[in-house]
């Protein structure tokens, strides 16, 4: 089991190395504030035309203009050199829409250097998903490791595999729907006052982690919250007292949200003007087409700015892996497992079609996939709390089944990725070295590890790596026969 976290950090390294520079959606957004992430900076970030402007290195904010939203277009377009600085109003200095911790943390890794710095925050970010979930994963009892491992294998694959090893906020955002919920549940089912500070500790760091990263996490993290206060919930003074820790958080998720532009999508006369059949007629007309949100996290979007198009043998199978897993996490249905189950499924609802109500727009416009995916994270988490085992009872024809989707779903993602900016989708073929028109600046040769098709092979082979760990590591559990996982509402 312990060659799972190396295998997972270089599955996601080689998604972090599948894109160029300004790859994830709204790039040249968040790659501006992250250069300005801690204010003025000589040859960084200087100060621009205007308060809410600021002048940053020209690739920074022009590169992805040259192939965003032209999948057959390769990202070969020229570069105005980093020394250039052009003025901008597209980072967060100009309005506050997001809070500032994740720029501010990622900007210690900004130098005059944009591709060392890009991917050494990539790297960062991976390491840190993967030394998050292993610390948690080796924190939990060994019968409660379950909804943790399995609920983030069948969601991760593509969009979580994509923007994990990105410099989007989203990765934070990920990160903290994983393991908020289970650090939550974990402390307060803790025997020993050691395991309790440490699952504490990590739920405040993932507290911070999502609420500073974007503030639609801010407000699944308090949702998080809510969903473990009622799957642990019994009536004592102990849990009284326990409850005091969420409450704090919960507390500190509001400020970060606050503190944002974005709050003001809760601004109750958002909707002055809106005749109440307008607002009736858009609210249906969303909430048939929702289903095409929660399906995108799982490949029926595209992935990088919505221009990377996915086959269905990544999106039926994940669908298909993800529901599966889901119902038979349904085995087992307590009355808080209930409450907690159908908070998490009125959100996929409610959330989302707020927003798209208030913003008046329609499914497929502005509203992302990836801004609901941390919930579909949770959905399935929660589903798989109570089976009785953290094989979660699967023969092993299942298990194998299940791991071996997942793994070729990754494989086809990661090369569909890979091929969209070597060449541009309209090349199709195997072999991703001939006729490259993009990889890194260093030089390799044709049969490096790091030429394109070498990244490929090690992404496809570390993820099969890390999916052989977890299938083994749960068919060893199984015949074990530790202790079941009821102990929370059971």
């Amino acid at each position: 089991m312990g060659l799972v976290p190396a295998a997972l950090f270089v599955a996601l390294a080689s998604w972090g190395l599948s894109s160029p520079v300004g790859s994830s959606p709204d790039d040249d957004f968040h790659l501006a504030s992250i250069w300005c992430g801690q204010g003025v900076r000589a040859g960084l970030c200087e100060a621009g035309n205007s308060a809410n402007e600021r002048r940053v290195p020209a690739p920074l904010v022009e590169y992805s203009s040259c192939y965003a939203f032209h999948p057959e277009a390769s990202p070969t377009c020229p570069q105005k050199p980093s020394t250039t600085l052009v003025n901008t109003d597209r980072g967060n200095f100009n309005d506050g829409l997001y809070p500032p911790v994740y720029y501010a943390v990622m900007s210690i890794f900004a130098s005059e250097s944009i591709y060392a710095s890009t991917v050494a925050m990539r790297l960062f970010n991976a390491l840190f998903f993967v030394l998050s979930v292993s610390s948690l994963f080796l924190l939990l009892p060994r019968t409660r490791r379950g909804p943790l491992m399995w609920g983030a294998l069948v969601s991760i694959v593509p969009l979580g595999m994509f923007l994990v090893p990105s410099v989007n906020p989203s990765s934070w955002a990920i990160l903290s729907a994983a393991t908020l919920w289970v650090a939550l549940l974990g402390y307060f089912t803790a025997t020993g006052r050691n395991r309790r500070i440490g699952f504490a500790a990590i739920a405040a760091l993932m507290t911070v982690v999502g609420a500073g990263a974007r503030s639609d996490s801010a407000v699944y993290g308090v949702l998080a919250m809510l969903v473990v206060l009622a799957l642990a919930f019994e009536a004592s003074k102990r849990y009284a007292l326990l409850a005091i820790l969420p409450a704090a958080l919960a507390v500190v998720s509001v400020v970060l949200y606050s503190s944002t532009g974005q709050a003001s999508v809760v601004n109750p006369n958002s909707f002055a003007g809106t005749t109440s059949d307008a607002v009736f007629s858009l609210t249906m007309t969303n909430f048939r087409k929702l289903p095409e949100l929660w399906a995108g996290g799982l490949g029926t979007w595209g992935l990088g700015w919505l221009d990377t198009a996915l086959p269905g043998s990544v999106w039926v199978t994940m669908l298909a892996v993800y529901a599966g897993t889901v119902f038979l996490g349904l085995r087992r249905m307590s009355w808080r497992k209930a409450v907690a189950f159908s908070t998490v499924f009125g959100s996929l609802i409610v959330v989302p079609l707020y927003v798209l109500v208030h913003d008046r727009v329609i499914v497929g416009q502005y509203i992302q996939p990836r801004y609901i995916y941390p919930l579909l994270i949770l959905f399935a988490g929660i589903a798989l709390v109570q089976v009785d085992r953290d094989d979660l009872r699967m023969t092993r024809p299942q298990t194998a089944i299940i791991g071996s989707l997942v793994t070729l779903a990754n494989s086809i993602a990661l090369h569909v990725n890979i091929r969209r900016y070597v060449t541009g989708l309209d090349v199709d073929a195997l072999n991703l070295n001939r006729g490259a028109e993009w990889w890194w600046i260093f030089p390799i040769p044709p049969m490096s590890p790091f030429s394109p098709l070498g990244v490929w092979a090690i992404g496809t082979l570390s993820f099969g790596l890390a999916v052989l760990g977890i299938a083994v590591y749960s068919r060893r559990s199984a015949r074990s026969g530790r202790r079941p996982l009821t102990a929370v509402g059971g």
